[in-house]
């Protein structure tokens, strides 16, 4: 392969139990390395690394973290693993090691012998263990400016490795770090502390340098067979001094320069290959590649058990196999010519042609009505690259190539074949038609075709056929045909230019090459149909002869019939290229040799990979019956069936509403909530965004300042093809609070609002939809700011489906708010774009029922699209109570089109609140959650759903919302509860938290509460909410019992669904790969559920 394969080796930080597992108990070869190693272990310090990593109590979501096995284990999956590809015919042209993953670049380049290196990392583990102090290290996923501009970092840690423009690692001695980590968490930066008990790279590992140096004064190294890029100088390794394997855990990690000079030496385009496990560096190499590097890279360990399937998929890809013996059939030396087509055209095709074939060219010339040679050979205009052009250019030059090798060999070949336009060329050798004949087919052939617009192609390598059909219909790509099957692995795509683009992560993700082709056209699909039309009434003028020599056909792969010849070249304009089965079938026929008549080899390489990747076809030779008119009637009434069948094929992508997900930019119907306090993170949003979902930031509780910044962040993240979303949240107490956000929301450009805990319609919320409203073309009225309404009373969808309230949009006219114009075009649409019905979930509900509210809020949807003529459907959907896919699945059946989650992405790595909350939330059931009073409507009595499992906050806020209710002052309260309140739920004094509170009131509201006592209790009781809300975003110790954690029931059933998997462990789980694997599952589920409904539709 032309690429340079790059083997790249990771260190500490990424190991878990079991890992290499599946490849341990199924792959000869890993198993042998592996025990091979482990008998070095054993025998340098008497502990087995097998035994522990794979032993059958330990789940991979538990702590592995001991240096003597953490430090060979890893070591020793990584090389077993490089020597299994190297079994498998991918040998590295250069090898990078990240820390610890040096150690093992070094082995497997020859620096020393494996089982001496393996020696040296066991020594190294047992001398940290008896003399380095403990220490830590924290991966912090944010600008690593940030180390440098905060005291808390750089004074208590250093900054050892910088991997990406938002990845850094620190390290540094235990308490200390402890600083950083409060730091980290009380400003909601994602981080994580590594599986490592040492702080590698800094200066804290200083005290045990003298011993490693020592371990190194008998070692002997050799010069490297393969090219070392080296993460310790961040470049090629020229030179090993005596303290080179010291330096590797002592200094600083340059993994990323050491990368970005891999790129350089391959000039962006290299093949990165990460044997390191869970496929870090791989990640990290993405985020260091620049936007037009050709270069790729693959994983193969996963904590998801998936390592033999990805060895499988990419050792098919890219494994040398051994050439296929071919079976003799009929005779022996038999020969094929072949014609290429579009593809391989360059200025200068045809050389010495023209004037070798004067009259030839003259005919060309005039068919085309230009000089094809001056086209060909000069390219003036630059036309050579248009289809219109190309076509015929490359028809000539073949044809002229066939006329001149006949004359030289005096022999015409046994079987003729062309790739798309190459047939042309075939029935031109064949006899078919006469040189002219044909050049005028290919001249309307070509001006047709490029007159395609709109459409796109790509190759899709790596992958056989099967498995691209899979992933085209699982991802909802129903639009995108397959052209060409070039060989079993090589398959080329077309359809609409953006779903092209759009199904490249889906085949990136599989583990393909994508390569999209530079092409006008989505030719040899249905987008050509008329095309094909037009070009069949030309074809009626003309008549074809006999073929002299058997030609195989694209559309059939099996030779024309005479009566075919004007239907298949119909046929071919719309039809897949069968090239592969062609070539297989005549491998079929006996000693086949195949030769490329024109310019270029690319079906003598595309005919190599057949023949190393798939066997001969043998075909028998029996005449076919004649069909019936009886047979095409049931075969068209099976095609009817199998359409009907095709059309229910549900995927993740195909769930939900079409216009809903076109409208947002999504790949999937499926939104995350905005949780209050930013527990929905601008992270959390990010990384929504990047998924092809959306999440909305959770600005309830927030200052305008934080607001800000998170907007500002997320706007740094995410470009105008991923979406994403602010939360509102209705504050009748503080309405002026409101419109500050939402003229934030304006000044920013934000486009998209959930509006939650709404009773109706308020200024802040006209003012953002009157923004961007306007009479689109055909006299609709459109509005660029949508509002998402997320609610749970038919009441208050009423208002979210009328226009906006009449007298309000005076009023905000009147007050120069909104102007007339936008005041008349808010009379044609609606309030909301969309409504969310919430059924009983965390933080604010009604305890509505899904079952019920969500066909009353259609029904009524429905009315309201009737009674006010709105053009664009409202679209509804469901939320609350979804954690699995069983209850995805019915909001999907009941009519929802998109979900929205909110409880299960609490507990997720991007959650910005603590980990002490999470640690809560990971154990419980559906059964741990009550309801409570809502802080921000205290004196409503609102309510919010909130763990109970392992807290006291539920019993203490209903506790003192009935004391509310009761009495009208403090005084009113027995001494003994005051008593109870202050020393257990506040502790402090009620006079404290006056004080307290009052530095955050304005005064006109202290005024009220000096004057009404019952008011003034009703602050001071809410300040215990707001409290209870930090102590558990905080984590704050020794505060548990009053966490206040919104929560519903949905996370008690996700953590049943994923117990037992990685999931289980939320230091495992993502936002977005939840959201992903629930939307898969789901489809998966539906389908199962309809077949069994109706059996008929079992395929």
């Amino acid at each position: 392969m032309t690429k340079p394969v790059v083997f790249m080796f990771g260190g500490q930080g990424t190991q878990y139990y079991q890992m290499g597992r599946e490849l341990f108990l199924n792959h000869p070869v890993f198993r042998k390395w592996m025990l091979h190693l482990d008998k070095i272990v054993q025998k340098s310090c008497g502990l087995s690394v097998v035994d522990e990593l794979y032993r059958e109590n330990r789940r991979i979501s538990d702590r592995f973290d001991r240096l003597l096995f953490t430090h060979p284990a890893i070591f020793m999956v990584e090389y077993a693993l490089a020597q299994v590809l190297i079994e498998e015919g991918i040998e590295p042209e250069y090898v990078i090691g990240s820390s610890l993953g040096e150690f093992v670049a070094a082995a497997l380049a020859g620096v020393t012998e494996v089982d001496l290196m393996l020696e040296l990392v066991v020594k190294h583990a047992q001398t940290f263990e008896c003399y380095c102090p403990a220490g830590g290290m924290i991966a912090i996923l944010y600008d690593p400016r940030l180390y440098w501009e905060n005291s808390a970092l750089y004074e208590n840690s250093e900054l050892v490795s910088v991997n990406f423009d938002s990845h850094f690692v620190i390290a540094g001695k235990l308490d200390p770090l402890k600083v950083v980590q409060q730091f980290l968490t009380n400003n909601r930066i994602t981080h994580q502390m590594l599986p490592v008990t040492y702080a590698f790279h800094s200066s804290a590992i200083d005290s045990v340098e003298r011993y490693c140096l020592d371990l190194l004064q008998h070692m002997v190294c050799q010069k490297p067979r393969i090219p070392i890029v080296s993460s310790l100088y961040g470049t090629i390794l020229s030179e090993q001094p005596d303290t080179y394997f010291w330096d590797i855990a002592r200094q600083p990690i340059k993994f990323s320069d050491a990368f970005k000079s891999m790129e350089s030496i391959s000039r962006q385009n290299a093949v990165y290959l990460d044997l390191s496990p869970g496929g870090t560096l791989a990640n990290f190499a993405k985020r260091n590649m620049s936007l037009d590097s050709e270069s790729e890279v693959y994983s193969f360990l996963s904590p998801y058990n998936l390592e033999e399937k990805q060895l499988e998929i990419l050792t098919a890809k890219m494994a040398k196999k051994k050439q296929v013996e071919v079976k003799r059939r009929k005779t022996d030396n038999m020969v094929t010519f072949m014609f290429p087509g579009q593809g391989s055209h360059v200025k200068g095709i045809g050389g010495t042609l023209f004037d070798e074939f004067p009259d030839y060219t003259a005919i060309a010339d005039k068919v085309l009505g230009y000089s094809i040679k001056e086209l060909c050979l000069y390219d003036p205009e630059k036309k050579l690259g248009k289809t219109q052009f190309t076509q015929p250019a490359l028809y000539v030059v073949n044809a002229l190539s066939y006329l001149k090798k006949v004359l030289e060999t005096g022999r015409k070949p046994d079987f003729v074949v062309g790739h798309s336009l190459g047939e042309y060329n075939a029935l031109f050798a064949a006899g078919a038609f006469d040189f002219e004949t044909g050049l005028k087919l290919v001249k309307k052939r070509g001006e047709l075709m490029g007159q395609a617009r709109d459409g796109g192609m790509a190759a899709v390598i790596g992958l056989q056929d099967e498995k691209v059909e899979a992933i085209l219909r699982e991802n909802g790509f129903s639009t995108i045909d397959i052209a060409n099957y070039n060989t079993p692995t090589q398959i080329v795509i077309s359809g609409p230019l953006d779903d092209i683009e759009k199904a490249g992560d889906a085949f990136s993700e599989a583990g393909a090459m994508y390569i999209p082709l530079n092409v006008s056209g989505a030719f040899h699909s249905r987008y050509m149909k008329a095309a094909q039309t037009e070009f069949e009434r030309y074809l009626d003028q003309f008549t074809f002869s006999e073929l002299s020599i058997p030609v195989i056909s694209n559309c059939k792969a099996r030779p024309y019939t005479y009566g075919e010849l004007k239907t298949n070249l119909v046929k071919q304009i719309v039809h897949s290229v069968k090239w592969t089965e062609s070539i297989r079938y005549l491998m079929g026929l006996g000693e086949m040799t195949f030769e490329e008549i024109g310019p270029g080899d690319v079906l003598t390489k595309l005919v190599q990979k057949i023949r190393e990747q798939a066997e001969p076809l043998v075909v028998s030779e029996e005449p076919a019956e004649e069909e019936s008119i009886e047979g095409w009637q049931d075969k068209k009434e099976y095609r009817q069936e199998a359409e009907s069948f095709i059309s229910l094929e549900i995927t993740a992508t195909s769930l939900g509403d079409e216009e809903f997900k076109k409208d947002y930019k999504l790949k999937y119907a499926y939104l995350t909530g905005g949780m209050y306090r930013g527990i929905a993170s601008k992270e959390m949003v990010v990384r929504m965004g990047k998924a092809g979902m959306m999440g909305f930031f959770g600005t309830g509780g927030l200052d305008l300042q934080q607001v800000e910044e998170a907007i500002q962040y997320i706007q740094r993240e995410l470009d105008d093809r991923h979406a994403y979303g602010m939360n509102l949240v209705h504050q009748p107490a503080f309405p002026e609070f409101e419109e500050q956000l939402v003229d934030l929301y304006l000044r920013y450009g934000v486009k998209n609002l959930e509006a939650s805990a709404f009773m109706g319609i308020t200024p802040a919320l006209i003012k953002f939809r009157a923004q961007g409203v306007k009479r689109a073309p055909d006299g609709s009225v459109i509005g660029s700011n949508h509002i998402i309404a997320k609610l749970s009373r038919p009441e208050v969808a009423e208002a979210f489906l009328s226009p906006a309230p009449a007298h309000l949009v005076a009023k905000m006219v009147e007050e120069r708010k909104i102007t007339q114009e936008q005041a008349d075009l808010l009379k044609e649409i609606p309030m909301a774009d969309d409504i969310c019905t919430e059924a009983d979930s965390g933080g604010h509900t009604d305890g509505a029922v899904a079952y019920a509210l969500l066909p009353a809020i259609l029904k009524l949807r429905d009315e309201k699209m009737k009674k006010y003529g709105y053009r664009k459907k409202v679209r509804v959907g469901a939320a609350g109570g979804i954690g699995t896919p069983e209850a995805a699945a019915a909001a999907f059946i009941m009519g929802a089109d998109f979900i929205l989650t909110g409880s299960i992405n609490q507990c997720t790595v991007e959650a910005g609140t603590s980990d002490a909350v999470k640690d809560l939330l990971q154990q419980m059931n559906v059964q741990d959650t009550v309801y409570a009073p809502a802080g921000d409507m205290f004196e409503m009595g609102a309510k919010v759903q909130v763990l109970k499992k392992g807290v006291f906050f539920p019993a203490r806020a209903n506790k003192l919302y009935d004391l509310y209710r009761l009495h009208n002052s403090l005084d009113e309260i027995d001494e003994r509860t005051k008593k109870q309140i202050q020393e257990k739920y506040f502790k402090r004094s009620f006079e404290e938290v006056y004080k307290e509170i009052k530095k955050y009131y304005p005064p006109h509201q202290i005024e009220k509460f000096e004057q009404n006592p019952k008011q003034k209790m009703a602050a001071i009781f809410k300040w215990y909410f707001s409290y209870s809300s930090r102590l558990a975003l905080n984590g704050t110790p020794g505060h548990q019992v009053d966490y206040q954690i919104h929560c519903g029931p949905a996370l008690g059933a996700f953590n049943q669904w994923v117990k037992g998997t990685p999931l289980e462990d939320w230091r495992n789980r993502h936002v977005d790969e939840i959201g992903e694997k629930l939307m898969i599952e789901t489809a998966h589920l539906l389908a199962q559920r309809l077949r069994k409904l109706n059996p008929q539709l079992h395929g």
